[in-house]
């Protein structure tokens, strides 16, 4: 927990101010129990979260940091933490650095008070995929690759959370060319990503192509161990209490992304990646002549078993049952540990990937682009 913190504070240093000093005192409390120097008050906190996180397995070195500052988070948003409420821009607050002793004193009050309400998030919760601005990540392989013969799609993501990302066609973008192109679509949430890189110019034409694309769609399907329906309340600010708070844009983004995705018929299927897959392939469900499958930052939770059966699944599925289909796996996904990457590829913090089927049961794979986690940019490879 203390590398993961550490990790997770110096992250924060240049994209929210106020988690970095969350995390700063949340290290240090952890360090000083290491050290035998716990807190008696903070020694309750502390077996509440060894109770919850008993048996429970974490494959990213975020989860555990991001997980225990949203259980923070749903506390203050619930009303519960009220001081921290005038730190937390999520609820009207404001963080300035010099008020990092301050914020600790909360956090320490917080934590001492409030333990067990947090006990059902951090047993139950997983990180979820809350960053719309991912839509692009996606939308552009698939059209670049649809172009060719427009047909219609099945469209699946994996580790959906509540479907957001399924519905990126219908958000609203300004995308920046290398050359001063600009093309735009009136939209809220809206997004602007700046393309560079050999195919910026090559992708930049094909958004104008949006339109079609959406119009293409036939069924919307999400996977996840544990879809969130936005409909409820409770789990709406599950959403938000995963947002860092400080980025007030990117709350207004995810409230503006929820009304969206109401608008569209979302499927839900529960269960695992894997499961879900050969769950969706077996009974048919695509009756389309294409089929896409893609997920954003969702396959790093995947220890390299789970990931490497995740692979032979969509394979088997792309080669076997949907083999009558154009088929695409498209993955924004950091590059995994021994992945041989092109030299292009090479220390880039998020990959853009498309995998076909090779004919032989297994995957092709082709790198298209590169950007952060939450991307204001895009290289095209």
């Amino acid at each position: 927990m203390i590398g993961d913190l550490y990790l997770q504070a110096d992250y924060c240093q240049k994209t929210s101010p106020l988690y970095a000093a969350l995390y700063n005192y949340l290290l240090e409390l952890y360090q000083a129990r290491k050290d035998g120097r716990a807190d008696p008050a903070l020694c309750a906190f502390f077996e509440t979260v060894d109770y919850c996180w008993h048996g429970r397995s974490f494959t990213a070195w975020f989860e555990r940091p991001l997980l225990l500052a949203g259980a923070i988070h749903e506390q203050v948003l619930q009303g519960n933490a009220p001081e921290l409420k005038s730190f937390y821009a999520s609820c009207g607050g404001a963080f300035a650095p010099d008020q990092a002793n301050d914020l600790a004193m909360a956090i320490k009050t917080t934590l001492s008070q409030c333990h067990q309400q947090m006990v059902p998030f951090l047993r139950q919760e997983t990180i979820q995929t809350n960053e719309t601005s991912r839509g692009l990540a996606w939308l552009l392989p698939v059209l670049a690759h649809w172009q060719k013969a427009r047909p219609a799609i099945t469209l699946i993501e994996l580790g959906c959370s509540a479907g957001l990302g399924l519905v990126a066609d219908g958000y609203g973008y300004q995308v920046d060319g290398p050359a001063g192109q600009v093309w735009a679509r009136k939209g809220d949430p809206c997004f602007e990503i700046t393309l560079n890189g050999m195919g910026a110019e090559r992708a930049l034409s094909s958004l104008a192509h949006l339109p079609d694309l959406s119009a293409a769609m036939g069924a919307r399907i999400g996977c996840d161990l544990n879809p969130l329906d936005c409909k409820e309340e409770n789990q709406k600010r599950i959403l938000e209490a995963l947002i860092w708070p400080d980025n007030a844009p990117r709350l207004a983004r995810l409230r503006a992304a929820i009304e969206i995705q109401a608008r569209y018929d979302v499927r839900f299927e529960r269960g695992d990646m894997v499961a879900c897959v050969e769950h969706l392939s077996e009974r048919g469900v695509a009756d389309t002549p294409m089929v896409v499958v893609f997920n954003t930052v969702a396959s790093c939770y995947l220890d390299d078993d789970h990931y490497a059966a995740l692979r032979r699944a969509i394979g088997a599925a792309f080669n076997g049952t949907w083999a009558d289909k154009d088929c695409l796996w498209v993955e924004f996904e950091m590059p995994r540990t021994g992945e041989a990457l092109p030299d292009f590829a090479e220390g880039q913090e998020q990959l853009i990937k498309v995998h076909r089927p090779d004919g032989q049961g297994g995957l092709h794979t082709h790198y298209f682009g590169a950007a952060t986690a939450h991307p204001t940019e895009i290289e095209m490879f």
